[in-house]
């Protein structure tokens, strides 16, 4: 039963990409400018309307903000490290910390914790959804954009001036100081929210479809361990210092980390061209593979 209903989340996931695939196959389209529109459209409107609406508990706020940010740090150390013993270069550091450090928490995570843990679960799931939002659109940015000619100044401005970055600080503010946004504004971005996550899904599969997995084969293999073993290992050690063992947000936590890659990591690599065919290779791959490895999880849990 366990299975039959996480597959029931899961398979809606591969029907969209097997859209984006045959259209990519037989129709031009042109990935980028559809990248730039659910970047400075979709995305930012589903991140303010998710974070506005929500009903985050603000003192919980606290430690899942610490777990977000320290695991993300950890992570990033790892692959660092890595790169240092394997002798990678910038570029493929940068790649492969796209492609398994930004955690699907949002339309693969949620679903899977309301099944588990109910509404309660949700609750705590959506404050780590916003933590790996505001992650992406900073840090993944910066990841993404980091190449070597471009200067680090111009960097750090690229995510400033991300509307994604920007929303998730709007919405947070207004949600601190008790602000409530008006009834318009709030049904507008959820009717452009809606359009966000079908987009990035259908975009991932058109990308899939002018791929050679040949190339990208050990990479894949890379990011897969790393994203689905490394990361959640290292969540569940992080988890045992914040929690209690058997506490509900140290499930739920530890699920929103075990989920695969983001789809939002696809279209910052086609946005600022950081090997988007080995990005979307891995997100593909390790959301396959995420099918084994998540009902284990939840067996074990």
């Amino acid at each position: 039963m366990v299975i039959a209903e996480i597959l029931n989340v899961v398979l809606p996931v591969f029907l969209l990409l097997g859209v984006g695939f045959i259209v990519g196959k037989f129709m031009l389209i042109n990935s980028k400018s559809v990248s730039d529109l659910s970047i400075y459209v979709f995305s930012p409107a589903l991140f303010f309307y998710s974070v506005s609406t929500s009903e985050m508990d603000m003192a919980d706020l606290g430690r899942i903000v610490l777990f977000a940010f320290t695991l993300f740090l950890l992570f990033a150390l790892f692959i660092y490290i890595a790169g240092k013993f394997f002798n990678w270069d910038t570029a493929y550091q940068n790649t492969l910390m796209l492609a398994s450090g930004f955690p699907n928490a949002g339309n693969y995570g949620l679903p899977i914790i309301l099944f588990a843990f109910g509404e309660e679960g949700v609750a705590i799931g959506i404050i780590y959804l916003v933590m790996q939002s505001l992650l992406m659109n900073s840090a993944g940015v910066f990841y993404a954009s980091n190449h070597a000619q471009v200067p680090k100044k111009d960097i750090l401005l690229t995510v400033v001036r991300m509307p994604g970055f920007s929303a998730i600080l709007l919405a947070l503010l207004l949600k601190i100081a008790g602000i409530p946004v008006p009834e318009a504004i709030e049904n507008a971005t959820g009717l452009l929210g809606q359009a966000s996550i079908p987009t990035m899904l259908t975009l991932l599969g058109i990308t899939l479809a002018s791929i050679q997995l040949k190339s990208v084969i050990k990479f894949i293999g890379t990011a897969t361990l790393f994203k689905l073993v490394a990361f959640p290992a290292l969540a569940y050690a992080l988890l045992l210092l914040i929690y209690p063992a058997d506490a509900l947000e140290a499930k739920v936590l530890l699920i929103g980390a075990a989920t695969p890659t983001a789809a939002t990591t696809t279209l910052l690599a086609i946005k600022f061209g950081m090997n988007p065919d080995m990005v979307s290779s891995a997100m593909f791959v390790s959301t396959l593979v995420s099918i084994v490895t998540i009902p284990v999880l939840l067996l074990l849990l």
